[in-house]
């Protein structure tokens, strides 16, 4: 997995996962937090009884039709996915959709295979807050739990890459509020587009006819007006309207998905030729 530093926001935040075990305070709450662990009984046993040895966390476990069920009782913090299905690949986003949608204030991780980088971007769209690789350690796995409760998206570098790669073809033409009322004007909405394609301001300033430190403005400006903190948040904010304009015009419209699909092979396919 790749390395990202975690930008501290209070809002929405990236954070990665790291090459060192160490644990990892959540001095933000003076409680356990409340981990619901959904998947086959085997697994989701072992995984409570490891996470139950930390005092920082509450585990309680629950099989996959049992997940939504077991919401109005435990009120879970975080949500933990392991829902491994060879003839269901998409069934832990399934799962984070039912539970996000009966309970918005639980935060899902979906654990995947690590070969799997389509199953990351569906992830993402059922409002997953974190995707790990199975075969993570315990105490990533906890640091990754801290993080998304504290309100951060866990994700690997190249799980985010991934992301704003696919991204990059799917993003609207202009991010509007809950009225539809334009956030940004059209400059900015130039610089968002730059910063998706992973331009830097200098980068951005060229293509605009802009000086570098007019770029920065707008970039601060962009950062303001949408309440983010970062040039990924400002990605995954345009990504999260995306697909809610996706849903509003046409829930059956599965192009997206396509596009987001074929991305993902090209990140894949440069990842092994590189």
């Amino acid at each position: 997995m790749g390395v990202r530093t975690g930008i501290m926001s209070t809002n929405r935040d990236v954070a990665s996962a790291p090459t060192v075990d160490r644990a990892v305070p959540c001095d933000d709450t003076a409680d356990s937090i409340r981990v619901l662990i959904v998947g086959m009984r085997i697994h989701t046993q072992l995984l409570a009884r490891a996470l139950r040895q930390d005092q920082r966390f509450d585990p309680f476990e629950a099989c996959c039709e049992e997940a939504a069920a077991a919401l109005p009782n435990y009120r879970p913090h975080v949500a933990v996915i392991d829902a491994r299905s060879d003839r269901e690949p998409s069934k832990g986003s399934d799962i984070a959709r039912q539970l996000r949608a009966r309970h918005p204030q639980t935060q899902a991780v979906i654990l995947l295979e690590s070969n799997r980088p389509q199953l990351v971007l569906e992830a993402f769209r059922a409002g997953a807050n974190g995707v790990l690789s199975r075969g993570a350690s315990l105490n990533i796995l906890k640091r990754c739990i801290c993080s998304v409760h504290r309100g951060q998206v866990w994700a690997s570098s190249d799980d985010l890459r991934l992301v704003l790669d696919a991204l990059r073809t799917v993003l609207p033409s202009q991010l509007v509020d809950f009225s539809g009322k334009p956030l940004l004007s059209k400059r900015e909405q130039d610089v968002v587009r730059g910063i998706a394609e992973g331009m830097t301001n200098r980068e951005i300033a060229e293509h605009l006819k802009l000086s570098a430190h007019t770029v920065k403005n707008h970039v601060f400006r962009i950062f303001d007006r949408l309440g983010v903190s970062s040039r990924v948040e400002v990605v995954l904010y345009a990504m999260s309207q995306a697909s809610q304009n996706r849903r509003q015009t046409d829930p059956s419209d599965d192009l997206v998905v396509r596009q987001c699909h074929a991305g993902a092979e090209q990140v894949r396919s440069a990842q092994l030729s590189g």
